[in-house]
């Protein structure tokens, strides 16, 4: 690391603060001695300021070069997201796998078969106690930190797929509590790799670190899909319960380094744990003195800022004030994700490459080489989040997966065509590669970066709790337009999804801002001031909004 160049302030971003220290009254603020506790309300602004100055000139692979430590760490924590992806993709898969199906299944008409009723309780148990998990995640988040939740986390999911691997024929209920009780580590997993990507990012690594957590959910994705392709086809009931025990894997991984991972500095200030804190962010930045003392008290200043415009945080906070547009700002994120058919899409891809003439094996092997590109895809769209800008790629991501939906719905009109069902199948992969390049990381990135430092737990896991109910909707109803003895709809669904995602495309374009480059304390002054959502991008901060923030940072 002691290659690469320390930041500076450029000569611009210096003279700007040199005159803000004119305008506000104050001498220069000195970071080289220590935090000083009698800051005025001025000072913590220049803190803030200057910090903001300082980490927007540095590109994506520069910070990643400077800040490799804190990167790292923040890459760990969203290992969990991989097992997120694993467990939802192969609970639907290991009910095509035969030797499961006689495990827990019914024989009917030559054939076991496990009732529809059992398929939407192993579902939707999973989905309920992916809620619950988010209800719970804030008082257990802030209670034992970002480490302890990991660690609950992977005692709850290594006994769950225990429950699984062992599951006793016909004890349905069984496979279900060991479904249920994964589902809350899941959840947990979840909020934390967001909650911890966040918080240790700097400010040219947020878009890459929060939007890495969807990367790693299709990593886990893509390793389920292999798994099912290379054991589905065994005899015995190593079949499905091999790619149980795969999920042993992720969970032990994490253990074994839990005890060397930095805790959040944010969460320990929030604690009280002053010194905690400072040791955490020299193991996670490794700079100099007056460059820890500089991130140690922009986190102290920013909640000593937000604390002067709220009271103590509860779950009522995120539909109140400024907090209540961001909490909708979110509901909308996860509600565009679903409504443009991504639930459909995952549960049907193989559905219509076998309808384009592929054999099953060929279809799965076509699954596959699909979520391939899905990461690839999902690579470009973090990267560029940092050059093009977050609102850029979302709104380009949702208006061509509107796009492609309705492809799909138009080709689904041209009857007994092999040409329109292949190109069904090809617009099923392009909806792959445009959700996974700006819909299916950012709002992750979204959801991270709109909540206000005190209710980041809160907000995260109504994000989630937002994505589980919105897909459980979904998936309830998909059945029923697909299924053959139902509405057989078959690839005239894209026409509902893509007619709802044409509302979600403008609703977005109207509702969702540009947070890119923004510090969390540029956040909580432009929502205070109630700026439009079109007006993100392009708003500049004036010495008057200083100003307000000094008055703000001064009361008692």
């Amino acid at each position: 690391m002691s290659s690469i160049p320390k930041p500076t302030l450029g000569s611009v971003e210096a003279e700007l603060i040199t005159s803000d220290e004119k305008t506000l009254g104050v001498e220069h603020v000195d970071n080289t001695h220590g935090h000083d506790d009698g800051l005025s309300g001025a000072q913590r602004t220049l803190v803030l300021a200057a910090e903001q100055a300082k980490a927007k000139p540095l590109g994506t692979f520069t910070a990643i070069k400077y800040y490799w430590v804190a990167f790292l760490w923040s890459q760990y924590c969203s290992f969990g997201a991989i097992l997120v992806g694993y467990d939802g993709t192969v609970t639907g898969a290991v009910l095509s796998v035969p030797t499961f199906r006689e495990t827990l299944g019914s024989y009917i008409d030559g054939q076991y078969i496990i009732s529809a009723s059992w398929q939407v309780g192993f579902n939707v148990g999973g989905t309920v106690a992916s809620i619950l998990g988010s209800v719970f995640y804030p008082y257990l988040g802030e209670r034992f930190g970002r480490r302890g939740s990991l660690l609950f986390a992977c005692v709850v999911s290594i006994c769950a797929i225990f429950i699984e691997f062992f599951v006793i024929p016909d004890k349905q209920v069984m496979w279900f509590f060991g479904k249920f009780i994964n589902g809350i580590a899941c959840s947990i997993f979840a909020t934390t790799s967001s909650s911890y990507a966040i918080e240790v990012s700097p400010l040219q690594l947020r878009g890459v670190t929060t939007g890495s957590v969807n990367l790693y959910i299709v990593v886990g994705q893509f390793i389920s899909a292999l798994v099912i392709q290379g054991c589905g086809t065994r005899a015995d009931r190593s079949a499905y319960q091999i790619p149980i025990a795969v999920q042993w894997c992720f969970s032990v991984f994490i253990l074994v380094l839990l005890p060397f991972c930095p805790e959040s500095p944010w969460v320990l200030v929030k604690q009280g744990n002053v010194e905690q804190a400072k040791r955490s962010l020299k193991r996670l930045y490794g700079n100099t003195e007056d460059d820890l003392d500089m991130h140690f008290r922009v986190i102290e200043e920013t909640l000593e800022f937000e604390a002067r415009l709220h009271a103590n945080s509860n779950w009522s906070d995120i539909f109140k004030g400024t907090d209540r547009r961001r909490t909708w700002i979110i509901m909308l994120l996860y509600l565009c994700q679903q409504v443009t058919g991504v639930q459909f899409v995952l549960g049907y891809s193989t559905y219509f490459f076998e309808l384009a003439g592929f054999a099953t094996s060929k279809a799965f092997a076509l699954n596959v080489g699909t979520l391939s590109l899905a990461l690839v895809s999902n690579f470009a769209g973090i990267l560029l989040t940092n050059t093009v800008g977050r609102r850029n790629v979302f709104l380009s991501s949702v208006y061509a997966c509107t796009g492609d939906c309705l492809l799909i719905g138009i080709l689904s009109l041209i009857k007994n065509n092999a040409q329109a069902v292949w190109g069904m199948a090809i617009f099923t992969m392009l909806y792959m590669l445009t959700f996974q390049f700006g819909l299916g990381p950012l709002t992750y990135t979204y959801t991270a970066e709109i909540g206000s430092a005190r209710l980041r737990s809160r907000v995260i896991a109504w994000g989630n709790m937002c994505n589980q109910f919105f897909g459980l909707i979904i998936n309830i109803i998909n059945p029923y337009m697909i299924n053959p003895d139902e509405a057989n709809l078959q690839g005239k669904v894209g026409w509902l999804f893509g007619g709802m995602s044409i509302f979600a495309s403008a609703a977005a374009w109207y509702w969702v801002p540009e947070t890119g480059g923004r510090t969390t304390d540029e956040l909580d002054l432009m929502f205070k001031k109630k700026i439009p959502s079109l007006k993100f991008g392009d708003y500049e901060i004036t010495h008057e909004d200083r100003l307000e923030m000094e008055s703000i940072g001064s009361r008692s």
